[in-house]
């Protein structure tokens, strides 16, 4: 009797978890979505269509769409087993879909970061494509072998969780934020000695410094976020083991497009500077460089040649 009770115990405190987490990440989105409206407006309704405003908007509405998918799931007590299923699913590959998102919108300012290198997008074409391969297996052997035991309870789906594989995705989640964060640091290095060989006065407030600002910004966030489902994944009990990839698919999205906002309003501000100033300055110096390395090379040479007539 006692165990029967223990585990009705259980079953209760797990549907409340997952209702609590589904409001806080409603909340959090709408939230999200109300103050950034201004932000929508002006960078994005009042725009012409492009490849930077198809991700911001995927960014603000996708998260909708997957908590909208969660409450469903978990707001109809009577649904059936197939539809427990279907319903965890549906979610689930949204949440997949939301880091696949976000992964994209890094892997794109890293890309335009380094002003359209060919080697650079070789590399960040083949890492996003093994990456979202990679992250898709692991999330099929999850749902593999995730069940919906049929408990004839007054309450919303149950999953029993068998396999932690989905770590694998979280995984090469932190891998991919990495690698767009370390051609960002690069870059903005390189920016920053170009500035100072050059003695160029940068202004007040450079795309590429607020870039790394924010690129380290959500890099913490992520990572602490990240490093926390590791943990839940290893010892939380198998029917709670997800239960914090909800907000963290939210998150990232809203992160995301708050990256998108911030670069697009320091472009429009008088103080700001243009998409291309950095590969400017950058080409300015490499070009200068070259030149004192080439005037430098033939400077030597005359000298050897003028060493050699006077041993003669």
């Amino acid at each position: 009797m006692s165990s029967l009770v223990d585990l009705l115990v259980s079953i209760f405190w797990t549907v409340r978890i997952v209702q609590y987490i589904a409001i806080t990440t409603i909340s959090l989105v709408a939230y999200e979505y109300l103050i950034k409206l201004d932000d929508e407006i002006r960078y994005l309704w009042g725009r012409r269509v492009s490849f930077g405003g198809i991700l911001m908007a995927l960014c603000r509405y996708l998260p909708f769409v997957n908590v909208l998918t969660v409450i469903v799931d978990i707001s109809m007590p009577d649904m059936d087993y197939e539809g427990c299923l279907m319903g965890y699913r549906a979610y689930s590959s949204f949440i997949f879909i939301e880091f696949t998102l976000s992964t994209l919108v890094l892997f794109t300012r890293a890309y335009a970061v380094w002003g359209g290198s060919w080697r650079i997008l070789s590399i960040l074409v083949i890492v996003f494509t093994g990456s979202s391969a990679g992250s898709f297996y692991a999330l099929f052997l999850f749902l593999s072998n995730t069940d919906a035991p049929p408990l004839n309870l007054p309450t919303s789906c149950i999953f029993d969780i068998k396999n932690d594989d989905v770590w694998i995705a979280l995984v090469v989640l932190v891998f991919c934020e990495s690698l767009a964060l370390g051609l960002l640091l690069i870059k903005s290095i390189e920016h920053a000695r170009a500035m100072r060989y050059l003695s160029v006065n940068a202004p007040r407030r450079s795309i590429l410094a607020v870039m790394t600002q924010d690129g380290i910004g959500y890099f913490a966030c992520t990572l602490a976020l990240t490093s926390a489902n590791l943990v839940i994944l290893e010892r939380v009990t198998p029917d709670l083991r997800d239960f914090l990839f909800i907000i963290q698919g939210a998150l990232s999205n809203i992160l995301c497009s708050r990256l998108l906002f911030h670069v697009r309003a320091v472009n429009d501000s008088p103080s700001g500077t243009f998409a291309n100033y950095s590969i400017h300055i950058d080409t300015l110096a490499r070009s200068q460089l070259d030149q004192e390395i080439e005037l430098s090379f033939w400077k030597r040479r005359d000298n050897i040649s003028t060493m050699s007539s006077c041993r003669n």
